[in-house]
């Protein structure tokens, strides 16, 4: 191995290895840039020729061609070897007398490789697996880049194939491969087509698996079982493989972005492969992965979103075109936001994905990214789409937009979005104005989303309690509408009709529904799927929320009293009204201290 690294050290110059990744300058006999490692405004990352070393005097970052790409890959040594050796047209040497004491990482690379070939020599037997691909508009050429494979519906017919290489069943398991049973082990992946997914130097790492049987199409031994078996099955965390640490296609779509100087992120596989196969070559899915909220993980390995920001600061969503596809958006704008790229959304019809759009004609996913908006403008376009109501609208601006706008740092930038919501929406930019240094000055710092060791944290909203309230229980029952979280939304109507009167309630839910989207969004991320609690919390929320509007209507009353004396008011009516609020108000005490 030692040389194979001299050999790579000998073909490959640290300049041009580092020049591929950033724009460097020529300073005297050396060369200089601004480091990827640490934002900086002025460049004070050197590169020296003569020693084959960087070093930068911001972060104190420093090494050779390897460390860089280690750093800069999220790779560890023999992922940035196998890179650098592909560079310098290099064949990697191993030492095959010291098989015994092998690197268990590595031993971990090759069973998830001799399962790729598993996989891959399988798909080539069967004609069903690869006739549904073709269906689906993925060529051949295609299939054998990305490596697709398929394995048949048997319980050990990958486990069998690999112990009968030598392989260890606790090595196969670390891999996350076969899963144990109290009978024994059986395969993690059946039958199913199988896509590798790959860290940034092109080694497989885990694999995501969608449901196929040859017997019976798409559905696992038939389409009658689609119900009961996830449609998708992605690899476990692993010591190879961390869902937060990779991108799928980051492998193949890395070098593209860097050249076109931005990035597509879609949801899929299959929206992945085709737009790869488009010509959109710096595409890649979140899709058996996970989006983080940080740059680096606990262990300073840097996270997918971290790697995608060293290579380039803009990015373009292209979600699907649903209410789910909008959500998941949004999410991950604001994180992108909040990490300071420049962030895009590409505006799907509803109901439809990239896949469906490339397969049906390719020109027309070329305008959709070519025609990606900013995530204000993707957000202002939908709320005027959808209500000409300036009230609607007014607090539509204020609960979807707000929260993107104040993270944006420029006020050259603030004051062109202020006049762009003046002019999509017809409110006064005036009110824009005041509302938005209301909001600002709740969020106490201009980010409700900051940056805190590279990390993502939300910072508490500032708002009325009533408008709390509202929203929480509100957004439960969104939620409950778009997934069973144990709750019926019938009981809270009829209970809230109760509490507040029917009129109120009737106001209120006007109120709340054109945001249901983004309540639902907010409240899924409060409960983090803890919705064990939610039946006691709505009970409470309620109790809550009908104390505020007691005192709210108390407040009014008792205002009306104080005029009464120039107005021809029914006193004894109103000290009714008085009584009976009071009433309710300690029976709410009364309830609380039980």
């Amino acid at each position: 191995m030692s040389s194979s690294v001299e050999k790579i050290k000998e073909r490959l110059s640290i300049v041009d290895v580092i020049s591929s990744y950033i724009q460097v300058e020529q300073s005297g006999k050396n060369f200089k840039a601004k480091c990827p490692f640490h934002n900086e405004k002025t460049p004070s990352f050197f590169i020296s020729p003569d020693r084959g070393t960087y070093y930068c005097f911001g972060c104190g970052e420093k090494g050779d061609i390897f460390s860089f790409v280690e750093k800069f890959e999220g790779a560890d040594f023999m992922g940035s070897l196998k890179l650098l050796a592909e560079k310098a047209g290099v064949t990697l040497e191993y030492d095959k007398s010291n098989n015994k004491e092998k690197d268990k990482k590595e031993l971990y690379f090759e069973i998830l490789e001799e399962a790729t070939k598993f996989f891959e020599s399988n798909f080539d037997k069967e004609t069903t697996p690869r006739a549904y691909l073709l269906s689906r508009g993925i060529i051949d050429s295609t299939i054998k880049s990305f490596r697709i494979g398929y394995v048949k519906d048997e319980w050990r017919s990958l486990s069998d194939y690999l112990t009968s290489k030598g392989y260890k069943v606790e090595d196969i398991e670390m891999v996350g491969l076969i899963k144990r049973s109290e009978s024994g082990f059986y395969d993690r992946f059946r039958g199913r087509i199988i896509f590798p997914i790959s860290d940034s130097s092109g080694r497989v790492i885990a694999f995501s698996g969608r449901i196929f049987s040859a017997q019976g199409g798409p559905a696992l031994g038939g389409a009658e079982n689609l119900e009961s078996v996830a449609k998708y099955l992605n690899s476990p965390d692993t010591p190879l493989f961390n869902k937060s640490n990779v991108l799928f296609g980051i492998d193949k779509a890395k070098n593209s972005i860097r050249k076109r100087g931005y990035s597509i992120i879609v949801e899929g596989q299959m929206d992945l492969i085709l737009s790869h196969q488009a010509d959109f070559t710096n595409t890649v899915a979140v899709s058996g992965t996970a989006f983080t909220d940080s740059t680096t993980d606990g262990e300073s390995k840097i996270n997918n979103l971290g790697l995608i920001r060293r290579i380039t600061s803009n990015i373009i969503f292209a979600y699907d075109g649903d209410s789910a596809g909008v959500r998941a958006a949004s999410r991950s704008a604001m994180i992108a936001l909040a990490l300071d790229m420049q962030v895009k959304v590409a505006c799907l019809p509803e109901g439809k994905d990239p896949a469906d759009i490339i397969m049906e004609n390719g020109d027309t996913w070329k305008n959709i990214i070519k025609n990606a908006v900013d995530i204000i403008t993707f957000h202002l376009d939908r709320i005027c789409r959808n209500t000409n109501d300036i009230r609607i609208r007014g607090k539509q601006v204020r609960d979807i937009v707000f929260p993107f706008l104040v993270l944006v740092k420029s006020s050259i930038d603030r004051s062109s979005y202020i006049s762009m919501i003046y002019s999509k929406t017809g409110i006064p930019a005036n009110a824009i104005v005041e509302d938005f240094e209301i909001y600002e000055r709740n969020h106490n710092v201009n980010n409700n989303i900051v940056l805190k060791n590279d990390s993502v944290e939300k910072k508490k909203e500032l708002i009325p309690r009533r408008d709390s309230l509202e929203k929480r229980l509100f957004g439960i029952i969104f939620w409950q509408e778009k997934n069973d979280i144990g709750i019926k939304k019938e009981n809270i109507f009829k209970s809230l009709k109760e509490k507040i009167g029917e009129d109120e309630f009737e106001r209120i839910y006007e109120l709340h529904t054109p945001f249901a989207e983004i309540l639902a969004i907010e409240t899924e991320d409060w409960y983090n799927n803890k919705t064990k609690d939610i039946p006691r919390d709505v009970e409470e929320i309620i109790v809550n929320l009908e104390e505020e509007i007691l005192k709210e209507r108390l407040f009014l009353l008792k205002d009306k009293m104080n005029k009464s004396k120039n107005q021809d008011v029914d006193l004894d009516s109103l000290l009714k009204d008085l009584q009976k609020i009071g009433e309710r108000l300690e029976d709410i005490k009364t309830y609380r201290s039980k």
